[in-house]
Order: structure tokens, then C-alpha cells, then sequence
């Protein structure tokens, strides 16, 4: 492990800048440049409806004073996966291959179709997403932790290899090696879990074997707390201020050395309201960089109580991942330039209790108020990318994500919402503004994005989301119907047994039939639509407890529509279907066909036709007119961006493109699609 010495009594020095960042002379202030953005989980009825008028400014901005669409059909199933692949590369996982968040693996006859995978890597995706296509055509590009990254795309053949696929991945990677192209994801690669330390599970000891400890200026005897993160320990030294004798902060750092920690001081929640002028997470430390051989990782802390005696304490340490990118080199100075990244809040620290008891679980709101501030690290950081990707790199176009609203309303919708069969007006009416103040948190990363561009009369801004969220509060199992209905068979050991198993759904979002494609697939093409026709049956005759059929609507994933839904394909299913209001699907295959769930709660992965789960399609701009036209699909949203910059759309792309249509000049400006050139603007 090497250490960056950058610490409380010693200064960083300042990062070189990336090699592939532009000169003044190399930017071209007439090229249109543009921001694709998407917030998981983003629903603009949601928004509306949800959360109170005048609450969200950037986003009403952007409904009001945008060119959107009505709405936007994402991946089908709806979740985050296949949602983000199609808004990547205009196209859904019959084509991409991304057909869920797991999936069964490719080729087919080295996998059974109990196999997973996972759709979030790029290795499984077999279409071409638009940062290779605008990069091939000339154009810098940054992606700031955009699924399916940083690799070239895997093209796995569906039953074997396939020359052309072979060679679309060899010409990925070579322009994944372009210094014009920069694309990240922090998501593939953990070093720790969040922890929230306390004296009852890291008791603060004797600070021994420290170096520097004489530079602290201590008032009282420095106490020693650690904790292992990966395969080494990071530590931490509870203090206080010179002349004073109590105990007020804790310097955290990855060795023994009181000369490399930074400080954070306790301070109580903050509360103060969230505006584009208050400085977020203000309250946590500055980071201490940790290197390995897998990359940086930015260490910081926020101490939320600590007794004057040293004796009780309570320390959240957020979650350390890698980011990963197409230039290490690139990717260690933006960490250092934007001070660490982390992908997610303290939702799992949360919902353990860690943070105190919650609203839910009788709380007073302080557990809530803590994990705000988890998120506030959030958006702060992703805020610092974009703004310092957009400046440095001074990209045509930049790809950006933000995860909150997901987060936040898996957790909290289903409880504020007046539709459930469960609602609780009290506790809603409690969790309302601690939902509403994490809404505002996302709507100050959107705010960022829209100064990027305002300025400039060639930029514009792309709002896009991977699907929407639904209440539910009853859990339903597919293979328990498939089970009961003599399609699927267990072992002794509770296993499946597909020599005798016909049909089997790996994520409960669709059912498979186990082709003899697959490997130990027993069902024949002869014998296929037999077996569908009886899965069809066996979902329809579920019942609820009450008598009421669970299963409300099927498709087929080779009926006449299959190509517009996106349904089917290599990795896909043969049979989908929705579910009735409240319920929400597993993998499961032992116990019951349903049961009721002990919270409410919210989630996705049904049906993209359901308006619930639809998502938003907005390009906004100082010359982009307010207009509204009709649904469209999330998918067609580097479509747009392609026609902006004029560059040629991903080549796996489908449908047309609505830009003619969304797009409405101000005034007399004539804003038009672009010629698409493979030459740099």
C-alpha cells in the first residue's frame, strides 16, 4: 500500500492535468457540445405530484422551460441495468444483450439458464454505446460513471463465436486507447463497505506506536479507534484542541502518522435548508488518498457525536470504491482533483439502525437527518466531476448518472405514498420533508449540469432516466407457480433440477423455457410453444389470497411486438408479464406462490408500458424553445444527442430519432440536425 502524504500539517501538491486534456488552441468554440444525463428512477409525475410546488427549481426549469417528452418508455423490465444500456447505445436487451440487472451468461451451450451474470459489466453487452461512436467520429468524450464501463463491449456471441462481433470489440478497444476519450465507472470495483463506528463496535484504545503525535497540540491524551477496510486497517485518533481538556474531533488516516490524517471536528446534524449557496457535506473531512495496486481510494469521515471524555462516539466512514477508467493516469488525477468519489448514501447503514432508530421504527428523525448527509457527500462529489470534467477536458460530449432518487425512493415512496393499501398519514407526513430535502439534493446536481450549458449557445442538456418506481407490500414467486405446475422441479437439496425442469425465471422479471440451446436444456424446438403455452396458463391461474388473479397481462418474448418492447433476444425471456397493484416479484423457488411483506416499500422492473415506471426525455439549452410532443422512448436519447453534435448514431441504434420534432429553435435561430461527419467539428 503507498501513501499519499497529504495530511492535516502537510499540503497536497497539485495534480498534473490529464494528458488528454485540450489546449486553448485545440478547442473549437462553434462545435456543439452536450450533456447526457440520466437520474435513476427519475418520473416527472412523481416529481410533480410527490414532492411540493416550488421545491425543485432546476427541474421545473426543466418540465416548464425544456423541450420534453410526454414521457419516456425505458428497458423492458424497467430496471437499471437494461434501462441505462438502452439509453447508452438506442437500443433494448433483445439487441444489447442486457436483459437484466443478473442474467443468464452467453454462449448459450456453455451456460445453463441458471448461469448469472451481471448486466451492469461491459463484457456482457453486445451493442456499441454512443462515448465509441461520438469518439470514433472525432469528438471528445468524458463518461462520469456510466454503466457497462469502461471496456470495450464483450459481443459475446450468442451460441459460439462470432467473427464480426470479434472484431467490433478489437476496434473498441482501440479507440477506448484514443486520449480523446475518457470513461469511467466506480462501480465495478470495492475496496469497503460504509461504516458507522461507535465506541460499542471499535472501542477507542491507547494511541500507541504513533508518529507525530506532538504536532496534534492535544489538550487531552489522543485515544486510538481502527477498523479493517479491504485487506489493511485505517485508523483514526479521537483528540481535542490545544488548552481545552475534551475530546472534540477525530483525525482520520491510513497509517500510524498523525502528519498524514485529516480532521473532521463533531458538529450536531445539519439541517440548514439545501440551496445552490450553502456548501454541501461541509462537515466531513478532506479526503485522505489511499493507492493499491487496484487504484485511489479517498478516505473521509463524519464525526456525529463524541463525548467530551473521549468515551462515546459516533463516526460515519463512507464506502470505498475504485474508479476504473480507459486511462488510469487520467482517472487518478480526477480522483485527486475532485477530492474522492463515492457512489451511494448510507442507505444500508440506515436501514440497519446504525444511524439510530428510524422514522419507520419509531424514530425521532435523526437517523434520517444522518443519512441525509450521506447524500449530500454524494451529490457534492458528483458535482465536482462534472464540473471538472467539463472544464478540464472540455469534452463535445459528457455522459453523466446519478443514483439518489432510486436510493431514496425504494426506501421512502412506497411509505409517502396515499395509494397503498398500508398508508400510514402520520409517518408520511413525517418522512415527506426528509424525502423532499434528498429530491433537492438531486435537483442541485441537475442545477450544476444546466450552468454547465447556459452559457453556451451551442451546448445542451439531455435528461433521460432509467425507469420509474412502483409501491408494493406482497411478494410473489413465479417459480413457485412453475413449481406447483409441474414446469419446474427441485432436487433433494432445494436446488433446480433442469434435467427435469422446463421452464425456470432467473430474475422473476420473465420466465425462460430451458432449451436444449442452453446447456442441459431438455425442450426441443418442436416442443417450445407447448411448454409456453402451458407457462401462459399456469401465470394466469395464480391467485391472491382473496381469490384475484396476481398475473394481469403476459407478453411473449417472440410475439409481433417483441422488437418494439425489446423483449426476448439471447439473454431475454420467452414469457413476461405484469402483476396486480402491490406486488412485486422474486427468484425464489421454494415456499409459498405469494405472502404479504412486513413494510412497504417500492421498486421497478415491471412492464415499460406502465406509466409508473416510465421515465423523462428532456433537452434543455439557452436556444432550445419550451415544447412538449408525445411519448417516446428513453432509448431515443443519444439519438438527439447524436444529431446535435452531428455525428453518426450508435450503429445498434433502433427507431428514429426525435430531434426534428422536440427540437424548436428560439425566436429566428435555426436549430437543426447536424450532418453527420466522421471529422472532428
Amino acid at each position: 500500500m503507498v501513501i499519499i502524504t497529504c495530511g492535516v500539517l502537510s499540503a497536497c501538491a497539485t495534480p498534473a492535468p490529464p494528458a488528454a486534456a485540450p489546449s486553448r488552441a485545440d478547442r473549437d468554440e462553434t462545435a456543439r457540445r452536450a450533456i447526457l444525463v440520466s437520474f435513476d428512477a427519475l418520473n416527472e409525475q412523481r416529481a410533480r405530484e410527490a414532492i411540493p410546488a416550488g421545491a425543485l427549481p432546476a427541474f421545473e426549469a426543466l418540465f416548464d422551460g425544456g423541450a420534453c417528452a410526454a414521457s419516456a418508455r425505458p428497458a423492458f423490465p424497467s430496471v437499471t441495468a437494461p434501462g441505462h444500456a438502452a439509453l447508452w447505445t438506442g437500443t433494448y436487451g433483445r439487441v444489447n444483450g442486457i436483459a437484466a440487472n443478473d442474467m443468464p451468461a452467453l454462449p448459450r451451450s456453455a451456460h445453463t439458464i441458471t448461469s448469472r451474470v451481471s448486466g451492469y459489466f461491459v463484457n456482457n453487452l453486445r451493442a456499441e454505446p454512443v462515448w465509441i461512436t461520438a469518439t470514433r467520429a472525432g469528438r471528445r468524450v468524458t463518461g462520469h460513471h456510466v454503466t457497462q464501463a469502461p471496456g470495450a463491449p464483450g459481443y459475446e456471441g450468442a451460441d459460439g463465436a462470432d467473427a464480426s462481433l470479434a472484431a467490433r470489440k478489437r476496434e473498441a478497444e482501440s479507440i477506448l486507447a484514443s486520449d480523446a476519450l475518457l470513461v469511467m465507472n466506480g462501480y465495478n470495483a470495492f475496496r469497503s463497505p460504509t461504516f458507522v463506528l461507535t465506541h460499542a463496535t471499535n472501542p477507542p484504545q491507547p494511541a500507541r506506536g504513533w508518529r507525530n503525535l506532538d504536532r496534534l497540540a492535544s489538550g487531552v491524551t489522543p485515544l486510538e479507534i481502527a477498523w479493517l477496510a479491504g485487506r489493511d486497517s485505517l485508523f483514526g485518533l479521537l483528540y481535542g484542541p490545544a488548552g481545552a481538556r475534551r475530546y472534540d474531533r477525530v483525525l482520520l488516516a491510513s497509517s500510524r502518522d498523525a502528519a498524514l490524517g485529516r480532521v473532521a471536528v463533531v458538529a450536531p446534524v445539519d439541517t440548514a435548508p439545501v440551496h445552490a449557496e450553502r456548501a454541501l457535506a461541509r462537515h466531513f473531512a478532506e479526503p485522505v488518498f489511499v493507492t493499491d495496486t487496484a487504484g485511489i481510494v479517498a478516505l473521509t469521515g463524519r464525526l456525529f457525536e463524541l463525548g467530551e471524555d473521549g468515551r462515546t462516539y459516533q463516526l460515519l466512514i463512507p464506502e470505498l470504491r475504485y474508479v476504473q477508467g480507459n486511462r488510469r493516469a487520467d482517472v487518478d488525477a480526477y480522483v485527486r482533483a475532485i477530492g474522492g468519489w463515492y457512489g451511494n448514501g448510507a442507505m444500508s447503514a440506515y436501514r440497519a439502525g446504525r444511524f439510530g432508530r428510524t422514522l419507520p421504527n419509531g424514530g425521532d428523525g435523526t437517523a434520517e437527518a444522518r443519512y441525509l448527509e450521506s447524500l449530500e457527500l454524494l451529490v457534492r462529489q458528483y458535482q465536482r466531476g462534472a464540473e471538472w470534467l467539463w472544464r478540464t477536458r472540455a469534452p463535445h460530449l459528457h455522459l453523466d448518472y446519478l443514483p439518489l432518487i432510486d436510493e431514496v425512493d425504494h426506501e421512502w415512496f412506497g411509505r409517502v405514498d396515499t395509494t397503498t393499501d398500508q398508508h400510514d398519514p402520520v409517518l408520511a407526513m413525517r418522512l415527506a420533508p426528509y424525502r423532499t430535502r434528498a429530491w433537492q439534493l438531486a435537483d442541485q446536481f441537475l442545477a450544476t449540469l444546466q450552468r454547465l450549458v447556459a452559457d453556451d449557445a451551442n451546448a445542451m442538456l439531455v435528461v433521460s432516466g432509467d425507469h420509474g418506481m412502483r409501491s408494493y407490500w406482497r411478494g410473489f414467486r413465479p417459480n413457485a407457480v412453475l413449481r406447483d405446475a409441474g414446469l419446474l422441479v427441485l432436487d433433494s437439496a432445494g436446488r433446480v433440477d433442469l434435467s427435469r425442469t422446463k421452464a425456470y425465471s432467473p430474475t422473476g422479471y420473465f420466465v425462460m423455457v430451458n432449451r436444449t440451446a442452453w446447456k442441459g436444456g431438455i425442450v426441443g424446438p418442436l416442443e417450445a410453444a407447448q411448454v409456453i403455452d402451458a407457462v401462459e396458463r399456469a401465470l394466469r391461474d395464480a391467485r391472491a389470497p382473496d381469490g384475484t388473479p396476481i398475473v394481469t397481462r403476459l407478453w411473449r418474448g417472440d410475439s409481433p411486438g417483441a422488437d418494439t418492447l425489446g423483449i426476448g433476444g439471447p439473454t431475454g425471456g420467452d414469457v413476461y408479464y405484469d402483476v396486480a397493484r402491490g406486488y412485486y416479484w422474486n427468484a425464489g423457488v421454494s415456499g409459498e406462490v405469494t405472502a404479504p411483506l412486513r413494510e412497504v416499500l417500492a421498486g421497478h422492473g415491471y412492464p415499460s408500458t406502465s406509466p409508473e415506471m416510465h421515465t423523462v426525455l428532456c433537452a434543455w439549452g439557452r436556444e432550445i424553445a419550451p415544447r412538449r410532443i408525445g411519448p417516446r422512448r428513453s432509448a431515443d436519447a443519444p439519438l438527439i444527442v447524436s444529431d446535435w453534435l452531428g455525428t453518426p448514431r450508435p450503429p445498434d441504434a433502433t427507431g428514429a430519432s426525435p430531434f426534428a420534432q422536440l427540437i424548436a429553435p428560439r425566436g429566428d435561430a435555426s436549430i437543426r440536425p447536424r450532418r453527420p461527419d466522421a471529422s472532428r467539428p
